[in-house]
């Protein structure tokens, strides 16, 4: 069998036509190739399911993150409240400390001008308790008033003899006092005046 020009264009043509035939053929028998009948209605209902869930997740994503939003700005919203009633009540014992404070300071002040009067009233009647003591040494002999200023203290002796109008009898106690007690009550009186 000789093949002539005619042969070999009618078996490439064959061979042409029936090449993707046979490619369709493996493509079915294998599985990735399938025929559906009534494909474009189902086409365009997946289509908008696909939409649907796409914009769905989107929307759901969204949602999510406005859910979070909206949680810490509510919660940042009670501890503003928290915040603000702890900030009530401090303010409202501040208010009681500084009324108690007031309260306090003024009974301060009136127990002070009572005090202030009790000692008024303890110097006035501790210079007539000197004034009477100074009349009874005054009275006394210079001898027995000086043994008795010998035994007290500096400070009374000056003030029992500052209250006796007498000059001449305060030099005769004086001079029957010893020596050192009346040179300790002229430094004293000196430095006084």
């Amino acid at each position: 069998m000789k093949l002539t020009l005619k042969h070999l264009i009618i078996i490439a043509a064959t061979l042409t036509i029936s090449f993707p035939v046979i490619y369709l053929l493996m493509l079915f028998a294998t599985g990735n190739a399938h025929i559906e009948f009534n494909q474009p209605v189902k086409n365009k209902r997946d289509e908008k399911q696909l939409k649907f869930m796409h914009s769905s997740a989107r929307k759901d994503s969204l949602f999510a993150v406005q859910s979070q939003t909206f949680f810490a700005v509510e919660r940042e919203k009670a501890e503003l409240v928290q915040e603000k009633k702890h900030a009530e009540e401090q303010q409202q014992r501040v208010i009681m400390v500084e009324q108690e404070l007031d309260k306090t300071r003024s009974d301060l002040a009136q127990e002070r001008k009572k005090l202030e009067k009790l000692v008024g009233q303890s110097d006035t009647l501790e210079k007539k308790r000197l004034k009477q003591l100074a009349k009874v040494y005054g009275a006394m002999r210079p001898e027995e008033a000086s043994r008795i200023l010998e035994t007290l203290d500096d400070d009374l002796c000056i003030s029992i003899l500052s209250q006796m109008g007498d000059d001449r009898q305060k030099a005769k106690i004086m001079a029957s006092i010893s020596a050192d007690k009346a040179t300790r009550i002229s430094k004293k009186i000196g430095k006084r005046f």
